[in-house]
């Protein structure tokens, strides 16, 4: 997605980019685990929500505007306490303005996610809530054994896997 503004970044410190994808997002079609989410959501029983990407955010209201109008997803995630890792996260939800109810410092790792709702204990409580965690890609164990540690009761929330991408020939270039 940034190809260009990372090979721009490259030339200002003295090297050559070859920029080549080697990667892409796709939905997960007919996603059990997002539609469990939603009849969840709907019944008001996810006490947290941890977004972490922007992509995958935008991913998980597609899913869920298969069986639900996006108004009432937003406005159920308006009652929601969420929590995005970062910035594009924090975008989305800003664009649709639900609001969230801590930031995750940089670099925005999932140490920083444990260690912000440690710090924000007093207003995220997730010792014997359910925490649902919209994943990319694959899945983050060391999350999610932090948060079953801190007493949550987890909920996985894939909406998008990873693949090659559809031509390969310039990254083969590259390789």
């Amino acid at each position: 997605r940034h190809s260009k503004t990372m090979a721009d970044l490259v030339r200002v410190q003295g090297g050559n980019p070859i920029s080549a994808p080697a990667m892409k997002e796709v939905p997960i079609e007919n996603n059990p685990e997002a539609f469990k989410f939603g009849d969840l959501l709907f019944q008001g029983k996810i006490d947290v929500l941890v977004l972490l990407t922007g992509v995958g955010a935008r991913a998980l209201v597609a899913a869920l505007e298969t069986r639900y109008p996006k108004t009432d997803i937003l406005e159920t995630f308006k009652k929601t306490t969420i929590v995005p890792r970062g910035p594009k996260p924090i975008r989305a939800l800003n664009e649709w303005g639900v609001p969230y109810a801590a930031t995750v410092p940089e670099p925005n790792t999932w140490n920083e996610i444990l260690k912000t709702l440690d710090d924000h204990s007093d207003k995220i409580s997730i010792k014997g809530k359910t925490v649902a965690v919209q994943e990319y890609g694959v899945t983050n164990h060391e999350l999610l054994a932090g948060l079953e540690k801190r007493g949550a009761k987890v909920l996985r929330v894939p909406v998008y896997r990873w693949a090659l991408p559809d031509d390969l020939k310039p990254l083969e270039h590259a390789i």
